[in-house]
């Protein structure tokens, strides 16, 4: 037999050394970075371009809508104008008629007041018939005065029994007194 002897290095299974492992690249490695990278771009931009449209249209219906409000604001102004101008006219016109209905109540109540002092025709009926009477009294009331008579007592030395005395010689009639 042969001698061979095993020894402890021969028993251990033999170290490795590591070596780094280099990788290959990939022709095409670089490229796909550069694919993603546009892509990317692409995406942006297009998300951009859209945003921009979308802003761009929203803004163009936000202009032509204050386009169409001021329009709006320019005729209710107008008619705000028109119609604060017709108010005032019709304030004047209510002034004039107010003064007038005052003026109009005035000669009323003068009217009323000169109606009130004219007596009624029943009062003046009353009156001419106290007239006529009073008239048919007159010569009573003269022949009367005609024969009317004083008579007087004076006494100096008493004058408690002064007097004087009227007497008529025709008396008035009942109907006249």
């Amino acid at each position: 037999m042969s001698d061979t002897r095993v020894g402890p290095a021969a028993t251990r299974p033999a170290a490795r050394r590591t070596v780094p492992v280099r990788r290959r690249r990939h022709p095409y490695e670089a490229h796909g970075r550069l694919w993603l990278a546009m892509f990317v771009a692409i995406g942006v931009a297009v998300a951009g371009a859209t945003w921009g449209i979308r802003g761009a249209t929203q803004a163009s219906r936000s202009h032509s809508q204050i386009a169409a409000l001021q329009t709006q604001l320019a005729s209710l102004q107008q008619r705000v104008t028109a119609d604060e101008r017709t108010a005032a006219s019709q304030r004047r016109q209510l002034r004039r008629v107010a003064a007038r209905a005052g003026n109009a109540q005035q000669s009323l109540q003068r009217i009323n007041w000169a109606l009130q002092s004219v007596p009624s025709q029943a009062q003046i009926g009353s009156v001419r018939d106290d007239v006529a009477s009073y008239a048919g009294c007159i010569p009573q009331l003269q022949r009367e005065i005609d024969g009317l008579a004083l008579t007087w007592k004076i006494d100096a030395a008493k004058p408690s029994t002064d007097s004087f005395k009227l007497f008529t010689t025709t008396p008035v009639s009942a109907s006249c007194r």
